[in-house]
Order: structure tokens, then sequence, then C-alpha cells
């Protein structure tokens, strides 16, 4: 084994204009990095970023992967990079394409002030204690990527470069520090099999000051302690000559645009001359340079009406031209390469996208409309190979707090849950500066959206399955515990649950996605309400609200509106005040389009809908937004009022069973229920007794015969308007407690 020294010639890499623009014509993996979960050989980085070194278009190249948990290389492979990002349930995580060259074992990369490499973590999960290391993110320079790492208080800078065909050179400067500083470089011996041994040497500025050891079967980098900064670097495998290194100033200071083209769509302004709210749709970028796949996981908007989305690919995109007309909306993508981004947040004139690997903070340091940065805000949350533990939204609270929600490691199929840890089914608050990251409420099993009010109120989606009979609207309380129970994190497993605001029939919503609070002023009759958005039936719902004796419940009603996609995600234009939704086509929909964000639309026409709902300890009250014919509302005829349970267990749903005590398909928990069981529909059929139209003519008091809390009410109407409009619908909602007689 061979160590010698050697000082690199460094040459600025000017780049091109769009260095990425034919490097994966299915536009699966963009770009030179990507986030995720990458498999290297026989080892995995869950909170990995692979770096695509050398190579343009269909050339060779090679690729590392970082496992930034654990702040160790992963492994370094030469020819294609990763397998593509698949979607949703469909695919795994991606993994190395070419011949691995190495590929490390699963124990801490950096050690600050001697010590063994042990991993302290409690379970193999989630980063390293921060005092130890913390990845602060990335920087991307004109097809170069330089990497943050904080080692002990200690700031240092590494830059992945390919010094030959074979040859990984990995640039680093550390920051002055009192403590010496140790890196594992690499194994001394090639990847499993290849019968290889890795020759490394070490070279830079400061390599005089630096001593490069074997430590069993690893070469060991020690950096010293230090009154002014050191810069090392350290070539493995055989040199071809000089690197092509960039300044670490001038990558910090941003380079280049990667995807300097614009793309130009016109939108479609619904003509409906009649409804109260009408559908526009705002038109995505879909025939892009780099076929980008437009499947949108969350949107939201600058102070000054351009609008940020992000894809569940890895994108966020920036629009501007959000007006009226939607004739020319110009978008340039921001950023990609990001870990299955489902919700995002701009405050401040940033954008915060949420992934599976927590909130990355984008900076555009040079002002070119693009992303130069990917700062780790908060990457604290834990990962597992689980394939479906999403982290879900992105919310603020009016103090500055962002929210968001961990999906159960549901196993495939959908029953029952893979290894659990401790951020799995639960909703979690991050505070305004990224330091803390705490567990708000738990027992969540696919949350896929939540909503936070003009007073911090707290809402969430939750989707059918494993101690969820059916989707729920959950209003959340800190500390309160949502349903599944293999999700409760509870010392003792709970024996009943925090009720719903409501629980939703499957054929209205088969798969929540988030909530929204509509503009105070600008949004009509719904002005400074919840919303409720269904991915499942790609729907829009108003929630009927109430409290009773400190009980949250209520219903909602479906506005008659249809979306493109299965809606999630919705924010209000600051400058218009009007309602926009986004969504994706993944899982199970009714969705037409891959994605879409859609405005929603006030025109200040009448609205034919209830907007309150109230319940009595003898029946229910329903006001509308105008007037009723009282002789249509006076008649108990035009209602129909039926009620039902559910079965709550750990079985993959219910069935839809009586309120008087039969028609249990079986024990909870006992077994899953088969296909005839689920398909019951046993619903008790109440008598509206009479019907009390209000002196204003606008509510409308239903005294139902046997009213009592039930866990599912579905309220159906047919009147008439004072004008001779017909009002048809339907309210379905909860009823935990039962408010005073009606009078």
């Amino acid at each position: 084994m061979r160590i010698a020294l050697f000082l690199a010639v460094i040459a600025c890499s000017a780049g091109a204009a769009s260095p990425f623009k034919d490097e994966d014509p299915a536009g699966q993996a963009p770009g030179r990095w990507l986030c995720g979960t990458i498999g290297v050989g026989n080892t995995v980085a869950l909170r990995g970023l692979a770096v695509r070194l050398g190579g343009r278009g269909t050339e060779p190249g090679a690729g590392i992967a970082y496992d930034l948990d654990l702040g160790r290389v992963a492994g370094f492979w030469t020819g294609k990079f990763v397998s593509p990002v698949n979607l949703m349930s469909r695919g795994e995580y991606p993994t190395a394409l070419g011949e691995v060259v190495f590929a490390t074992a699963e124990k801490p990369g950096w050690n600050a002030g001697g010590g063994v490499w042990a991993d302290p973590r409690p379970e193999p999960f989630g980063p390293l204690p921060a005092a130890d290391l913390r990845c602060k993110g990335f920087h991307v320079y004109e097809g170069s990527t330089l990497v943050q790492w904080d080692v002990a208080g200690r700031t240092v800078w590494e830059q992945p470069e390919l010094g030959g065909a074979e040859a990984l050179v990995r640039r680093f400067r550390f920051a002055a520090a009192g403590k010496e500083t140790r890196v594992g470089v690499c194994p001394s011996e090639g990847a499993a099999g290849s019968g290889r041994t890795l020759e490394v040497v070490m070279g830079g500025a400061d390599s005089g000051v630096c001593r490069l050891e074997r430590e069993a079967a690893e070469w060991v980098l020690k950096v010293p302690a230090s009154e002014k900064t050191l810069e090392v670097e350290v070539r493995i495998g055989k040199s071809e000559g000089s690197v092509s290194g960039t300044p670490f100033e001038r990558m910090l200071a941003g380079g280049k645009p990667h995807w300097a083209e614009t793309v130009e769509t016109a939108g479609e302004v619904s003509t409906d001359q009649n409804a109260a709210y009408v559908v526009d749709t705002v038109r995505l970028p879909e025939a892009n340079p780099w076929n980008s796949p437009m499947y949108v996981g969350g949107h939201d908007f600058f102070a000054d009406g351009r609008l940020a989305f992000c894809t569940f690919h890895g994108d966020v995109w920036v629009g501007e031209g959000i007006d009226a007309g939607l004739r020319s909306v110009k978008w340039r993508r921001f950023a990609a390469g990001l870990y299955h981004p489902l919700g995002v947040r701009v405050v401040d004139g940033l954008v915060y996208v949420a992934g599976r690997d927590g909130i990355t903070r984008l900076r555009d340091v040079n002002g070119d409309g693009e992303a130069d940065v990917y700062e780790a805000f908060n990457h604290d949350v834990k990962i597992t190979p689980n394939f479906h533990e999403y982290l879900f939204d992105l919310q603020t609270d009016p103090a500055g707090n962002f929210y968001f929600a961990k999906a159960g490691p549901v196993r495939k199929g959908g029953r029952g849950f893979e290894q659990i840890m401790a951020d799995h089914g639960t909703l979690i608050r991050v505070s305004k500066d990224g330091s803390r990251m705490e567990t708000v409420a738990t027992g969540f099993r696919a949350p896929n959206g939540i909503g936070c009010g003009p007073s911090g109120e707290l809402s969430g989606g939750d989707n059918e399955g494993t101690w969820t009979p059916t989707c729920r609207l959950n209003w959340i309380r800190p500390g309160g515990f949502y349903g599944v129970v293999d999700l409760a994190h509870r010392p003792e497993p709970p024996k009943t649950y925090d009720p719903p605001l409501c629980w939703l029939p499957k054929r209205v919503d088969n798969s929540s996605g988030g909530q929204v609070w509509s503009d105070p002023e600008r949004w009509g009759p719904w002005s400074g309400r919840l919303l409720h958005l269904s991915y499942g039936t790609c729907s829009l719902f108003g929630v009927l609200k109430e409290e009773v004796n400190g009980v949250v419940q209520g219903g909602v009603v479906r506005f008659p509106l249809k979306f493109q996609s299965g809606i999630m995600r919705g924010r209000v234009n600051p400058l218009d005040g009007q309602l926009y939704v986004s969504g994706l086509r993944g899982w199970q929909t009714t969705a037409l389009k891959n994605g879409c964000i859609q405005r929603v639309r006030y025109t200040g026409k009448p609205l034919w809908m209830p907007v309150e709902m109230k319940t009595h300890a003898d029946g229910v009250e329903l006001r509308f937004d105008q007037d009723l014919d009282t002789k249509s509302a006076a008649d108990p005829e035009n209602y129909r009022v039926s009620v039902w349970n559910y079965v709550w267990s750990a079985a993959y749903g219910s069935p839809e069973v009586s309120t008087l005590g039969g028609g249990k398909a079986g024990e909870a928990g006992e077994r899953e229920y088969t296909k005839e069981e689920l398909a019951k529909a046993e619903h008790d059929v109440l008598e509206v007794k009479r019907a009390t139209v209000s002196t204003d003519e606008r509510s409308v008091f239903l005294e139902i015969q046997g009213f009592k809390p039930v866990m599912q009410l579905s309220l159906e109407y047919g009147l008439e308007s004072a004008s001779g409009k017909e009002i048809r619908g339907e309210v379905v909602g909860s009823v935990h407690r039962l408010g005073e007689a009606f009078r």
C-alpha cells in the first residue's frame, strides 16, 4: 500500500447554461444530484444524497452517495447514475446503476476529539446527535455539488470530483477549530468480490499538516486543530491528471443557471355565468426541455403573487403572471432533486419544501431565478426504508412554527405496518428558526394533508386502513391520539381515541387531502371558513364545524365542482384573495391528469348550499345563504336522514353497521373483513317529524325521531329557494354530543 502526496492543479469549470438538458430524457432523476434513500451495492443511505460526477449526456461518468445521517460516503461507482425515482407505491428507492468501486459500513463517517466510531443512536434511524454531526445542506454550482457539514462545531465543506475514469477526489475545507477532526475516507479494499485494493493519496494546500492513516480496514484523514482554515484533498483510485475543481468561494457565490429556459403557458378561465364558485385552470409547464413530470405535491404564493409549486419527482417551479385572465404564465425551474416533496411554504420570500428527509430551505444567492443552496433547515425527522412513510404537507402558524405530518410505515397492500420508529404516524412541529422539532399528536395512518388556521387551529385528514375504519377529518389538539393504536407512541395501548370532527363515507371521500382556511373577506359566503380537500374524489368540501360541551364535531357539504387531479393542497393568493388548489394522480383516485393547479373563484352569484349546521338534543338545524321557499323547506318529506356506525379495529376499514347494536361483522381486531362484509351498508333511517323555518327564511330546524350521538350522519335535502331555484344536496357528518333542545 502506498501513501503519496500530490498538489492538484485547480482549474475553473465554466459549465454550460443548461448542462443537464440531455442527461435524463425520462425526467425521473433530474440534474446531477438527487436526495433520497439511495442504495449502493449492499448498503443503503436512508437520508441520502447522490451526486453525479463527470460525464455529459450519454458520456460515461461516475456517482457518489452520501449518508447524511451518519456523515459517511455510502459508496462510489462508475458508469450510469441511479435508477429512476418511482411514483408513490410503484417502485423501490433509487440505486446505483454502474460498477460499485466501494461501499462503506453503516457507522459514523466523522469523529471529533478522538474516541471510538460508535453509533450513539438509540435506534438505527435519524441523524446523529447535533453536538456530533449535522449535514447543513449543499450548494450546486454549474455541474458541481458542495456539501456542508458541522462536525462538533467545526464547519467543513466537501466537494466530490471525478479525478479519472475510476478515481474519486474528495476536496475539503476545514474551518478553524480547537480540536482534531477525523473523517473516514473509504475502505482499504474495494467492493465485495472485486478483489481490488484501493490506492489513496493526499494533496492540497494544507496536506503537509494533515495525516492519512489506515485504521483497521479503513483509510482515515486526520485534520489537526488549527487557528486558520485548512484545505486538503484525498484521491481514491488511479491518478489521471489534474482535478477539475472550482474555488470554494466561487461555488458559494452561485454560478450560471442550470435551467435557463422559460416555459410559457396559457390557462383556462371558466365561462360559467351562473355559479357562485367556478374553477379556472392554471396550466402547468408539462412540455418542458427536461421532461420533468408534473405530479404536483404542493404550492404556495410569494407576497407579489408569484406561485411556487413542488413535484413528487423532486422539482420546484416558480411562475409569474397568475392574473385574472391567466393568458401568459411564465415558469422557471427553480430547484430539482428533492426527496418526494409533498408540501411547500413561502416565508419572507424564501421557499421551504417538506420532503421525506424533512424541511429544506432554498436560497437563490445570486438572484438568477434558481436555487443555489439546498439548506437543511430541519432534517431531524427519522427515515426507514418503508415505501409509504411520506412526509405530508407544510403549514405555519401565526408564531411562525412549521407543521407537517409523518405517515406510518404501511406494508405493501395497505394492511398493517412494518418496523415502527419514533416519528411514524405523528403531527410534528418545527420551531420558526428550525432548531427544534417536537411531536404534537399521534395515531395517524396516512395523513395526506393538514391545515393551520388564522389563530393556530390545527386540522388533518387521514385515510382508511388499519385502525382507521373510514376517512376522517381531524380537529387536532396537542397531545391527542387519533386512532391508530400501533402509532400511539404511549406506554400502554390506548383503549379509545380522540374523535374526529367528522367521519367521511368512502363514497364521499375515499382518500382525504389537506385543509385550508379561505380569505376572510374576498371569498363570498365561505369567507374565513375551513375547507376540506379530497384527493380520492377530486372534490372540495365546506366544513360545517361546531363545538358542543368542549367537543368539536360537524360535517361537510360538497361544492358542485370537479377538479382535474387529486387535490391535496390549498392556498389563498394574497393578491386576488381566491383559493388555489393542487394535487396529483398517484394511488387510488378518480383523477384524470397527473397533476393540476386550479383556481376556485367566487363570482358574486347566489350560493345554493348550506353554510352552517347546529346540533340540538332533538334534531339538526341547517342555515343556507339564500332565502328558502317556506313551503318546500317546511315539508318533512323533502329530507332524508340516515345514520350508521363503524367498527374501530385493527382490520383494514369497516362495514357501515347499524346504530341499534347489531350488524357487526366481527369483533375488533380479530380478523380482516371480507369484501362482502365491507360492502354491507346497514343504515338506520330516522323520521323527520317536523321542519321549522326561521323568521328570516334562511334556516330550517329538523326535529328527528330517535336522534342520538352517531359516528355517521347523512342528511339529504331537496328544496326550492324563494326565487324558485332547486336546492339539492347532502350533508355528511358526525354527532359526538347533543346540544340544547331547539327553541
